[in-house]
């Protein structure tokens, strides 16, 4: 009895010290120092448990303005709402889902994104993160909130795309290849262009990279969105390090476009 309650107890303190991640509970034989090591080897996609979070960190950061995020998907509205309820009713209306400007922020946690070396895009405000692994992502598509330094990298990441030629065309974007990144540009973009999530799936060539759940649609996914660049719309995805033997890139319901690799 003594042993069991001690190990209960343990149990309980670890909990503790994760809330209000608790449900997130690893033993102490897996290595939980190691950056990203259990998103590398789980499926932690908790984004929306992580909401609450990413709203209080938002509304710290802009204390006194009306904060204009992306409209979700049916299925997700639910968990939307349960998180803003919990917040300030002043807090509360503070936030609105216009489709006629861009977003402000974007929260992202889809665990897929393990697969991918990343590059930090849209640029990274703020993670939320239990044993050094990220639960969730804030980031912004509006370079006016970063460091000038990070919008002229993007300037010039667009810049060094668009003087090639385009490997594929699609609902107004052009796709460019430059290394391992993998680039799509409207010169001229509008708000809806950027307020649907680019879907990206991603063919290996070795099946044995597939979790067992994907192996039957062949792909793995990467749920991409996009950033205002001097008027143009620009989104960037770093392809593996690993053969691939096509992609594709589309907006659910506008466009979808095959491209040759």
């Amino acid at each position: 009895c003594a042993l069991t309650a001690a190990g209960l107890g343990v149990v309980v303190l670890e909990m503790a010290q994760i809330h209000p991640h608790q449900y997130l509970y690893f033993n102490f034989l897996v290595d939980r120092k190691t950056p990203e090591q259990l998103r590398g080897r789980y499926i932690i996609n908790f984004r929306s448990l992580t909401l609450f979070q990413g709203y209080k960190h938002i509304l710290r950061q802009e204390p006194a303005s009306i904060i204009n995020l992306k409209p979700q998907k049916a299925s997700a509205r639910r968990h939307i709402n349960r998180n803003a309820q919990i917040l300030p009713a002043a807090a509360r209306n503070r936030l609105t889902h216009d489709p006629s400007r861009d977003p402000d922020f974007y929260f992202s946690g889809n665990a897929r994104r393990r697969f991918l070396l990343k590059d930090p895009f849209p640029p990274v405000l703020h993670r939320v993160k239990v044993y050094n692994n990220t639960l969730m992502i804030v980031s912004t598509p509006d370079l006016s909130r970063v460091d000038p330094a990070v919008a002229d990298a993007y300037r010039a990441l667009h810049r060094a795309a668009t003087a090639g030629e385009p490997v594929a065309r699609g609902g107004g974007f052009e796709v460019y290849l430059q290394g391992q990144r993998l680039l799509w540009v409207k010169e001229t973009c509008e708000p809806e262009a950027l307020m649907r999530e680019f879907q990206l799936h991603l063919y290996p060539a070795d099946a044995g990279r597939l979790l067992y759940f994907q192996q039957k649609r062949d792909y793995f996914g990467l749920i991409a969105q996009g950033v205002r660049l001097d008027g143009a719309c620009l989104g960037m995805a770093r392809l593996p390090d690993f053969a691939l033997t096509r992609a594709r890139l589309r907006q659910l319901g506008r466009w979808e476009v095959e491209i040759p690799l």
